[in-house]
């Protein structure tokens, strides 16, 4: 057998590419992995995504994730040309900002669900030095379709398309898979960039004119319906000869989503004590902390068992001084603003929990 056909004509399917596109992730120190099979969520059949590559930091008690999925795809004979307009950024029906991430840490969970996150990520994260990644799109790409280099005939969106659903799909499984997975504190930020080893053009729609012009790369905001909820995707669309120089500022990217994310983190904390909503996060992870060595004195002091119920917090400007509302006797309170093992557990927590470090007080007082 002449292994020489082999050679040569594996070269005509995207496998190179893929492999191509692994040793540059690699090199630039993202952890790849290839070929992932996931399920897809409406015709539950396994599907498969090219490349999963992540840069992964430890950064103050949580790690963070910055996730590529990628496809990568090739085609000699045609041309991927994606169909613009003028974009309109006031459209109340898209969102040219979008932010997939996923976190367990309350903290940063309570930050990214804050009004106007999204597009104040982008822009922040521009000031960080992200230039390209998070790039506001320049058009409206409105559709797109495979075109033959030599007649320029149109010949069918199919493989544009599959490339953009696996990105999503794949994207919408990773974020479901992650509860299940992830039990130390953790934030992901994912990215979908569809790598094409053609020629890549736009085709600009403007009144009666049609206008082509090449392309290295290309942001696509895509709508569509997961899980039966509507959701907003950007995809980067990226000649391959151009992904080496696109991979730095990925690379960019995750050093800025350290800093962002533990800047987020930061202001949750900052001043915690003196806003009942974020305190109210963390308070069961406070009530967990004091509970049963609490109502362990509690029941040897009095001689029955005391249920201080769930903490509330409340900011006291004239003392200085937290306030921490539970469900108790006047006597019981008393105590435990006087017991010292109650006090030293308490303080212990507030600074585990809260980071706060000061003055506090147990009270019947509730703020709501």
């Amino acid at each position: 057998m002449d292994p020489a056909p082999f050679s040569k004509e594996i070269l005509k399917t995207g496998f190179v590419l893929e492999n191509q596109v692994a040793q540059k992730l690699k090199a630039a120190n993202w952890k790849v992995i290839s070929n992932k099979y996931y399920v897809d969520d409406s015709k539950e059949t396994v599907r498969e995504i090219d490349l999963v590559a992540y840069r992964v930091t430890k950064v103050q008690h949580f790690t963070v994730y910055t996730v590529l999925i990628i496809s990568c795809k090739k085609n000699e004979e045609n041309a991927w040309a994606l169909l613009a307009r003028d974009i309109d950024l006031n459209d109340p029906n898209a969102e040219w900002w979008p932010l997939h991430t996923w976190s367990n840490d309350k903290a940063l969970q309570y930050k990214l669900a804050e009004t106007g996150k999204p597009r104040l990520y982008h822009e922040q994260l521009k000031v960080l030095g992200v230039t390209e990644a998070l790039s506001t799109p320049a058009v409206e790409v409105f559709a797109f379709q495979e075109m033959n280099k030599v007649s320029g005939k149109p010949q069918n969106d199919k493989p544009i398309f599959d490339a953009v659903t696996s990105l999503i799909k794949a994207q919408a499984y990773e974020l479901s898979a992650l509860p299940a997975r992830k039990k130390a504190p953790t934030i992901y930020q994912f990215n979908l960039v569809s790598v094409v080893d053609a020629e890549l053009i736009r085709l600009m729609f403007r009144k009666n004119e049609i206008t082509c012009s090449p392309l290295d790369s290309e942001h696509y905001l895509a709508r569509y319906i997961v899980h039966k909820r509507e959701t907003f995707s950007r995809i980067r669309f990226v000649k391959a000869e151009a992904f080496s120089s696109t991979l730095q500022d990925y690379s960019r990217l995750h050093e800025a989503n350290c800093q962002w994310f533990s800047s987020e983190c930061d202001s949750f904390y900052s001043g915690i004590m003196r806003n009942w909503e974020r305190a109210d996060v963390l308070a069961e992870d406070f009530k967990k902390q004091i509970q049963w060595p609490t109502v362990w004195l509690l029941e040897r002091k009095f001689g029955q068992e005391i249920d201080i119920g769930s903490p509330s917090f409340i900011w006291d400007e004239s003392e200085d001084t937290v306030g921490i509302g539970i469900s108790a006797r006047a006597d019981v309170i008393s105590f435990m603003n006087e017991d010292a093992k109650i006090i030293e557990r308490t303080t212990k927590a507030l600074k585990t929990v809260f980071r706060y470090v000061g003055k506090f007080k147990f009270t019947d007082e509730i703020p709501f």
